[in-house]
């Protein structure tokens, strides 16, 4: 068998616990993590511990307990006792109000695998950097869900209400993920008997959960973006090279496209089109000033990571189109590259 190479551009450089995006199944997932292992009890029957299942309820349970009032297992027998829930519906949050394009939420992890200590960088005075992450203001729901408890006795069904009870108006999740707040109304109990005079518990109730979602790419751009702050602010000045007395705006207007050209430098994360192809999107490529022809290096017009690694410009070709305002990159690298990688690009072009 064919040893397969390690690909490198699989080892993202955002951090696992900044997670790119919250999907309806994050919200899901957190409710039902802690339902089964902080709010169900286990019950004890005959001297012996029993342990409550959840499961959650599709549309053939959810139709078949509906019916029924109870579940069966595959061999006929009632499914006692057992907790199912499914998501009922999806709602904005009216007391939440947000403008969306108003901006990002931004967060700095002061440790950086970059500050590595050298004598280099107390010389040229060179601060430590700050990875900032930027994330897109999320959409601010209200999601409800309907639960159903089944027991065989009374007792039983108490222990798990008040369980539920307790637990409302609190932050339901995962330990080291998300959490969203919850609360619970009203519990509707009603016996029933099933077949073969067997005795069943059943309590109904809808828990209403507050929670926002956000997915990974809006506008074709990520929702969550990450940067580093400047090691090293430097000052300059300018003057007339002519020898004469400084003409203010006169001199400016004289070198306005090479002062303009110097002060450009765009930051964006690329956009993935296939396996060999990434691209930029609503951006704008200047002209070269003819006093700069020979002088700038036009090699490194651009400075392309690739999951934190820098790609030489030997490596990849670029092409602007002034009609989609768009810079298409074909690499020639020796992996593919994926849609989860993240291609960062700085470099001589505008943002429009």
């Amino acid at each position: 068998m064919e040893k397969r190479e390690t690909n490198r551009a699989k080892q993202l450089s955002i951090d696992k616990q900044f997670q790119k995006g919250v999907k309806i199944i994050d919200v899901d997932s957190a409710i039902a993590d802690y339902m089964s292992k902080v709010i169900i009890p286990n019950l004890e029957e005959n001297g012996n511990l029993l342990k409550v299942p959840l499961i959650y309820g599709n549309a053939e349970r959810w139709e078949g307990a509906r019916k029924q009032g109870y579940l069966r297992d595959e061999r006929g027998r009632v499914q006692i006792p057992m907790v199912m829930f499914r998501r009922s519906s999806i709602q904005k949050n009216e007391s939440m109000p947000v403008f969306k394009e108003a901006g990002t939420i931004q967060y700095a992890k002061k440790y950086s695998a970059k500050n590595r200590y050298d004598r280099f960088s107390i010389m040229t005075g060179a601060q430590p950097v700050y990875e900032i992450y930027s994330v897109s203001i999320p959409s601010y729901v209200t999601i409800q869900y309907e639960m159903v408890i089944w027991t065989s006795f009374t007792e039983h069904m108490n222990v798990l209400v008040e369980a539920f009870q307790n637990q409302s108006e609190r932050y339901w999740g995962m330990e080291d993920g998300f959490k969203f707040k919850s609360s619970i109304s009203s519990f509707e109990t009603s016996q029933e008997v099933a077949q073969g005079a067997e005795r069943v518990i059943r309590t109904s109730f809808t828990t209403t959960v507050n929670a926002y979602l956000l997915p990974e790419i809006v506008n074709n751009k990520p929702t969550m973006n990450k940067s580093f702050s400047p090691k090293r602010v430097v000052w300059g000045v300018e003057t007339d090279l002519s020898g004469g007395k400084f003409a203010g705006l006169n001199v400016y207007q004289e070198y306005a496209d090479v002062v303009n050209f110097i002060a450009i430098r765009g930051h964006q994360q690329a956009v993935f089109v296939n396996s060999t192809t990434a691209k930029l999107i609503n951006v704008k490529q200047p002209v070269l000033p003819n006093e700069l022809i020979g002088v700038f290096d036009v090699v490194n017009w651009f400075r392309v990571y690739l999951n934190g690694d820098f790609i030489s410009p030997t490596y990849y070709t670029y092409s602007y189109d002034g009609n989609t305002k768009e810079i298409t990159f074909t690499f020639t690298l020796a992996y593919p590259i994926e849609v989860a990688d993240e291609i960062l690009i700085t470099g001589k072009f505008q943002e429009l």
